[in-house]
């Protein structure tokens, strides 16, 4: 039997020492080897994906997907620059969230497929990569769609659509196309250290975690209490509280339980500013919450920007962060870089 020379030995221990060399270190600095992914995507549309969000992630080497309706370029709410930045200095992926928003389902049923499709798909898609804009993936508004919906549109050359979960665990496209998501904006709240146990979930398992969200917004634009007292539509606050400005202001009546119902909205502060009121067809104050809890009021499709700073932290030393598109590519798999470009500062560095 031929006996392997000495180099050759050598040259393959070579080749093997940087993965030891990173993983021992890696062990012996406490911290986890990067394994899974987090799939974070928006819906909608704000120039403060560009401004904040973006930024915010680039400080932790992380990328999202943002899902825009054409309307609100229209109305200046995020523009076509925003969004070619976004992909092309931070390295996001750009996909559709249909033209005006509408219920798919209903359009349909009323409108016929096609009357749909036009308009709301095909108008979106032409804008958009007529734009410079790279996109292949779309969410339905509401998430809203049936099986012959999602068929027609990825007739189209649309890969992926989105399918939310209640937990939104995965390890890729499933043969239909969609893949899971779950928000983790205040409309469905989700406690941050609920969200750090999904991560140390897919970094056990090797997964992929989807999380879905709108706004990133200071913690300003929030209001935080303790409560004193609860009754079926009434929360008591320890001390005053004004409620924050802005549209569909909502509830969470305990920070540290999961939502289980829609956002509880329709709000009234008492004339002590301690008495926060809910709809009498509203859903039991006593059933959600207790004294001694944390209160937060916010609004419905936000989330605080120190619970986004805190996840997107914890995440960047367990997980990859990908694309929809990534995800769609198989690029996951491989276990390593998300693409051929890594994001440093919120500039694309390309590897040699």
């Amino acid at each position: 039997m031929k006996r392997k020379s000495h180099t050759t030995l050598r040259t393959r221990g070579a080749r093997r020492l940087p993965w030891l060399v990173l993983l021992l270190t890696a062990g012996l600095q406490g911290e986890p080897v990067r394994r899974g992914g987090l799939v974070l995507q928006f819906d909608d549309g704000w120039s403060a994906w560009r401004t904040l969000v973006a930024p915010e992630l680039a400080r932790v080497n992380g990328r999202a997907t943002g899902f825009v309706n054409n309307q609100y370029i229209q109305s200046g709410r995020i523009t076509l620059d925003d969004l070619r930045s976004l992909q092309d200095e931070f390295g996001w992926e750009i996909g559709t969230h249909t033209f005006n928003h509408h219920n798919a389902i209903r359009q349909v049923q009323v409108h016929g497929m096609q009357a749909w499709m036009e308009p709301q798909v095909m108008r979106a898609l032409d804008e958009l990569r007529t734009a410079g804009l790279n996109v292949r993936n779309l969410v339905f508004p509401f998430n809203a769609y049936t099986p012959e919906i999602a068929d027609a549109v990825r007739a189209q050359g649309i890969t992926s659509y989105r399918r939310a979960d209640a937990f939104a665990l995965a390890a890729g496209l499933r043969p239909d196309g969609s893949l899971p998501g779950t928000s983790f904006d205040l409309s469905r709240h989700v406690p941050l250290a609920t969200l750090r146990q999904w991560v140390d979930m897919a970094h056990a398992r090797g997964e992929l975690l989807f999380l879905y969200g709108h706004r990133i917004l200071p913690d300003e634009a929030f209001a935080t209490g303790r409560v004193a007292a609860v009754s079926a539509q009434d929360l008591v606050a320890e001390t005053a509280v004004a409620l924050p400005r802005g549209e569909e202001i909502v509830l969470v009546p305990d920070m540290n339980r999961r939502g289980t119902t829609d956002s509880i909205g329709g709000l009234v502060v008492d004339t002590n500013a301690r008495t926060i009121r809910v709809p009498e067809a509203g859903t039991d104050l006593t059933r959600l919450t207790a004294p001694g809890a944390t209160f937060l009021i916010g609004p419905a499709y936000g989330t605080r920007l120190s619970d986004f700073r805190s996840l997107i932290a914890y995440a960047a030393g367990r997980l990859t962060f990908y694309t929809v598109a990534d995800v769609v590519a198989g690029r996951h798999q491989a276990g390593g870089a998300p693409s051929a470009a890594t994001v440093v500062s919120g500039q694309q560095e390309v590897p040699p």
